[in-house]
C-alpha cells in the first residue's frame, strides 16, 4: 500500500471540506416569507356610508374578523365623487386599497380595467356561486367590461353589488281606495287611473322637474313598455343591453318605439298628469308631496322605501305596466349598488375576496338587509317573515317577478359620458312642449353618435 498517495488523498479531501465550509459559511440564504395574519392589514375604500348601507358592511368586517381575528382591517367611507377622486391616483402608483369601489361605466371601472388595476372576479365568483345566488344575468352585465376595457356590459366580472335597485310606482292605497282605481295592468289602463285622478281634482304624479333624473327614469319605464310590445321584452333588452352597456355602433335610438315613448310622456304633461308647478320643483321635493299625501303616484326608485314606509302614507308598490294586458312583464328599471371589486396590487386578494363574499351572500346581510327594507342582492327575495299588504312585501314581490323575467332596464345615461346632460335638458324641453317626440329622439341619437368616434378602443 502506498502511504503517501493515501496521505495525499485525504489531505486533499481534508482541504477541499475546508473550502466548501467557507463557501457556504459566507452565503446568506433568505427563507421563503409568508405574511402571517397579524401582519396582515385588509384596507376598504367604498362609499357605502347610507344609513341603508354602512350598518351591513360593518357587519360584515366583525363577521370577516371573526374568522381572520389577526387581520386588522382599515375602512375609509366617503362620498362616491372623493373616493372615486382618490382611487385612480393611488392605484396608478401601484397602491391603495385591497377592497374599493368601482363604479360601473367609464365613471370609474373602464380606466381601471384599461391600466390593469382591477382584477378580474370570473374565478370567484365561480367558487362562491355569486351568479348563481345573486341578481339576474342582465344586472350582472353592467359590471363588465372587456379585458382591453374597450367594451362595457360583456366580458370579465371586475365589481360585485350587495343590495339592489328598482325603479316603479308608489301608489297612495287611500287614494285609490277612495277613487275605486285598481293597479292598472296596460298603459292604457293606467291612463284610465291618470285621467280620473286628474278629472276628480286628484294630483296623478308627483314629480321634480328640476331634479335631473326623474324625467328620463319615468321615460325609460314608458320606453321599455313600448319597445316590448313591438319586439319583445327578450329583444327589448338586447336592444338595452347593445346600445347603452355596449356601446354598439349599429344600433340606433331612432326608431318609432323611442318617439312613441316620448310622445305619450308629453301627452301626459300636457293633460296635466304630472302635478301642477312640476317644473320648478326640485331636490326630493316630489317626494315629500307624495309622503304629504298630496299627490296619488310618485314613480321613483327603491331607495325612497324607507322614507315613505315611514311616512302617514299607506302606500304600495307596482311595476310599471306592459304596452297591452296580459303582455308579458317589460323590462323594469334596476340595478346593483355601487359595485366593489379588488385591487390588482393588493397582496391579499384572496382574503378580500372572502370580505366580498361574506358582504354580499351572507345570511346576516340578508337579514339586516330585511330590517331596513331594503332589496338584496340574493334572489329570489325570501318572502317569510315580511307582513303581506306592506310595502316592503310589494317591492320584494316585485323584485322576484323582475328577476323571474329575467330582463332589467339600464339607465340611460350610461350611455355616453354626456347622456345624463343631454337627456336631463331635452326631458326637461320634451315636457315644456318646446320639443317635439322627433326632436327628442334626434337630440340622444346625436350624443350616441358623437361618443361613438370618442369612446375607448383597444
Amino acid at each position: 500500500m502506498n502511504n503517501n498517495i493515501f496521505s495525499s488523498s485525504l489531505k486533499a479531501s481534508l482541504v477541499m471540506v475546508a473550502i466548501l465550509g467557507l463557501l457556504f459559511s459566507t452565503i446568506t440564504f433568505s427563507p421563503v416569507t409568508v405574511a402571517r395574519e397579524d401582519q396582515i392589514t385588509l384596507e376598504i375604500w367604498d362609499n357605502h356610508n347610507s344609513e341603508t348601507r354602512n350598518p351591513i358592511v360593518e357587519a360584515a368586517i366583525e363577521k370577516f374578523k371573526e374568522k381572520h381575528p389577526n387581520v386588522k382591517v382599515k375602512r375609509t367611507s366617503r362620498p362616491l365623487a372623493d373616493i372615486k377622486s382618490q382611487i385612480m391616483p393611488a392605484v396608478g402608483d401601484e397602491g391603495g386599497p385591497d377592497v374599493m369601489t368601482v363604479n360601473a361605466g367609464e365613471q370609474l371601472m373602464g380606466p381601471l380595467v384599461r391600466g390593469d388595476h382591477i382584477v378580474n372576479l370570473d374565478p370567484y365568483a365561480e367558487e362562491y356561486g355569486w351568479t348563481e345566488k345573486l341578481y339576474s344575468p342582465s344586472l350582472w352585465n353592467r359590471a363588465r367590461y372587456s379585458e382591453d376595457g374597450s367594451t362595457m356590459g360583456r366580458g370579465n366580472l371586475y365589481g360585485v353589488g350587495f343590495d339592489g335597485e328598482m325603479v316603479g310606482v308608489y301608489y297612495n292605497k287611500e287614494i285609490f281606495e277612495e277613487h275605486n282605481l285598481e293597479i292598472p295592468e296596460s298603459i292604457s289602463e293606467f291612463e284610465q287611473v291618470l285621467k280620473k285622478l286628474e278629472e276628480a281634482g286628484v294630483e296623478p304624479i308627483s314629480l321634480a322637474g328640476l331634479k335631473d333624473y326623474r324625467i328620463f327614469h319615468v321615460y325609460t319605464l314608458v320606453q321599455a313598455s313600448v319597445m316590448s310590445h313591438y319586439v319583445g321584452p327578450n329583444a327589448t333588452q338586447d336592444y338595452l343591453d347593445s346600445i347603452v352597456l355596449e356601446w354598439d355602433e349599429e344600433m340606433t335610438w331612432d326608431n318609432a318605439a323611442n318617439e312613441e315613448a316620448a310622445r305619450i310622456m308629453q301627452e301626459w304633461a300636457e293633460k296635466g298628469y304630472f302635478i301642477d308647478g312640476y317644473s320648478g320643483l326640485g331636490g326630493t321635493d316630489d317626494l315629500e308631496i307624495f309622503k304629504a299625501g298630496e299627490a296619488a303616484m310618485f314613480i321613483q326608485g327603491s331607495w325612497y322605501s324607507a322614507d315613505i314606509a315611514n311616512s302617514d302614507v299607506e302606500a304600495g308598490f307596482f311595476p310599471f305596466p306592459p304596452y297591452e294586458k296580459e303582455e308579458s312583464l317589460p323590462p323594469q328599471l334596476g340595478g346593483m349598488t355601487t359595485p366593489t371589486g379588488i385591487n390588482a396590487h393588493s397582496n391579499n386578494q384572496d382574503l378580500a375576496a372572502e370580505f366580498l363574499n361574506i358582504l354580499i351572500t351572507s345570511d346576516q346581510t340578508v337579514e339586516l338587509q330585511k330590517d331596513m327594507a331594503v332589496l338584496p342582492a340574493r334572489v329570489p327575495a325570501s318572502l317569510e317573515g315580511v307582513e303581506e299588504g306592506t310595502l316592503y312585501y310589494d317591492l320584494l314581490k316585485t323584485w322576484n317577478e323582475v328577476h323571474e323575467a329575467g330582463n332589467v332596464a339600464h339607465y340611460l345615461d350610461w350611455a355616453t359620458p354626456t347622456m345624463y346632460n343631454t337627456l336631463a335638458e331635452a326631458g326637461r324641453k320634451l315636457l315644456a312642449g318646446t320639443m317635439n317626440p322627433e326632436e327628442f329622439v334626434d337630440t340622444i341619437e346625436k350624443d350616441y353618435r358623437t361618443w361613438m368616434k370618442e369612446k375607448p378602443t383597444a
